[in-house]
């Protein structure tokens, strides 16, 4: 996860970059947990993602 394309694969809404509607969910942008058990952390960005596309549904 990054902001910038050349230093990661998705931004911070887990879209990835340079690619329309694809969104990437789950431990795979999670690229090197420090922590034994990053469940929590996956989920909120789940959540995270969900708050996002349904606003961005809202736009439409």
């Amino acid at each position: 996860m990054s902001a910038q394309p050349e230093d990661g694969v998705v931004d911070n809404n887990l879209k990835v970059h340079a690619t329309d509607n694809l969104y990437v969910a789950g431990s795979s942008v999670w690229a090197s947990p420090g922590v034994s058990n990053p469940t929590l952390t996956i989920i909120a960005l789940s959540i995270r993602l969900a708050d996002h596309l349904a606003k961005a549904a809202e736009n439409v």
